[in-house]
């Protein structure tokens, strides 16, 4: 994390310090529609349910760094079904979510690094394993979102982001802190990545002879405010677009393809 500008004066650390022994309640909405296009032809893609998942956080210790030992539990997940979703969808999402209630994980946050494990039945199917192991890794960013250095308001950092996995994107995110009020703190936020061109991984392709290459770019955007007795945010709304662009030149004429996920989710603590 390198910090770009230190904003206007008064300046001042800002770090998390949650209270040992409080406990957090967070709901998340998770909603996305999906476009394919294809020889000039753009064409949506069936709708899904969106999700609401409420998670459980408990801090169980603090450290005078800052540092925070917690654990937390997915107390609930639903479904929000819009009009003109089929019910073979609706089904199909809920049996795929079913073994999510009561999902457990523990983690720390601080500057020295972030860590976080979750609690996978040891019956769980590789690739549900492989995207919840993904989920843990996003999660490891919650509690350290400030730079070390005093900043006030109109502070930008930066931060390089290195991908893994079998479609890789490299990019980078930037935040500003846009307001101070007391204890509370919002940012805006803007992270972009981009993979290179590469044959597409063995569980994407559709042509048994890998003919097929794919790229992918995503841009993510949005605000969040944090209360720093708090370890996850107090509220958080972001937009993002997925973009992967396929193509395959051993069929005749060459395909391509480009399919763009559009995702909307928001986090909110609830009070009480």
């Amino acid at each position: 994390m390198s910090l770009v500008t230190q904003g206007r004066e008064p300046r001042r650390q800002m770090v998390l310090r949650p209270q040992s022994g409080s406990k957090q309640v967070v709901t998340a909405v998770h909603a996305s529609a999906v476009t394919v296009e294809t020889g000039g032809r753009s064409e949506p893609a069936p709708r899904v349910p969106a999700t609401r998942m409420t998670f459980i956080i408990h801090v169980q210790s603090v450290s005078p760094e800052g540092d925070v030992s917690y654990d937390f539990t997915l107390d609930a997940v639903d479904l929000l079904v819009q009009p003109g979703t089929s019910e073979q969808n609706v089904d199909a999402m809920r049996d795929s979510l079913a073994f999510l209630p009561g999902l457990t994980g523990k983690g720390t946050a601080g500057r020295r690094g972030n860590t976080l494990d979750l609690n996978l039945p040891a019956s769980l199917e590789p690739q549900r394993r492989k995207e919840l192991k993904e989920l843990a890794t996003a999660l490891q960013f919650v509690g350290n979102p400030f730079p070390q250095e005093p900043i006030g308001v109109g502070a930008r950092w930066e931060q390089p982001l290195y991908g893994s996995g079998p479609m890789a994107a490299s990019g980078s995110a930037s935040f500003e802190l846009a307001a101070v009020a007391g204890e509370r703190l919002t940012t805006r936020f803007l992270i972009q990545q981009t993979s290179r061109e590469q044959p597409v991984p063995p569980e994407y392709q559709t042509r048994a002879d890998g003919g097929e290459r794919m790229m992918l770019r995503s841009q993510t955007k949005g605000e969040t405010l944090f209360r720093l007795d708090r370890l996850w945010p107090a509220r958080s709304e972001m937009e993002m677009r997925v973009q992967a662009d396929l193509s395959s030149d051993k069929e005749d004429p060459p395909r391509r393809m480009r399919i763009i996920t559009d995702v909307k989710i928001r986090l909110e603590e609830q009070e009480g």
